[in-house]
């Protein structure tokens, strides 16, 4: 009979009453299709690694992306962002549904065009929280379903926009991600969600 290993892996959590948790995610994302990343980063496995606790939900590495790829960015409308994830399933097969909702402001052909394909591609986002923390929407083992719609608006009043809702089934709540974000624009750092090699900067 196989005897199963305790790792005893649970810490305390802990909260410093005082302390500001800043809710909601910065007023940008970054996407990529599945299909242009040739390598990923890991998620840490269960062991008796010293100190292992405070990086299970970290990936450890970066995306290696395919020759002249780059993370693409999507403009959100302020305050409009989103991440949610629950349990789905039943033991011992359980996983994360991780959920982003967002809206990009523009209404025009573009964002049209952009919805078109996100509707039946295999996408993966990288979320910055209101911290600068980038979190992942997207997993090497699950497809991605982004679901697309938009609006509009009426009235001299109505909200106009293109919405994004993304779910993605994982073995870890939406994972930290602090590894290279390339894109067009220079390389992000996942930790803070600033230029690589930069100080972080303030939530916005």
């Amino acid at each position: 009979m196989e005897k199963c290993t305790d790792f005893s892996l649970y810490e305390s959590l802990k909260y410093c009453k005082g302390k500001t948790i800043l809710p909601g995610v910065r007023a940008h994302a970054y996407v990529i299709p599945k299909s242009w990343i040739v390598k990923w980063p890991t998620l840490p496995a269960f062991s008796a690694e010293k100190d292992l606790f405070g990086k299970l939900a970290t990936y450890k590495g970066d995306f290696t992306l395919a020759a002249d790829k780059k993370w693409l960015v999507v403009d959100l409308a302020y305050n409009k962002g989103n991440i949610e994830w629950e349990a789905q399933g039943n033991k011992p097969s359980r996983t994360f549904l991780n959920k982003f909702t967002a809206t990009h402001p523009e209404i025009n052909g573009s964002a049209a065009a952009f919805q078109r394909m996100a509707i039946a591609d295999d996408l993966v986002w990288a979320i910055p929280q209101r911290d600068g923390r980038v979190r992942i929407l997207g997993s090497e083992q699950f497809e991605t379903d982004t679901k697309p719609s938009g609006a509009t608006g009426e009235g001299l009043d109505g909200s106009a926009g293109s919405m994004f809702a993304v779910e993605a089934t994982d073995v870890c709540p939406a994972p930290f991600y602090e590894g290279k974000i390339v894109t067009a624009e220079g390389e992000i750092d996942g930790k803070t969600d600033g230029p690589a090699g930069a100080a972080p900067s303030p939530g916005h």
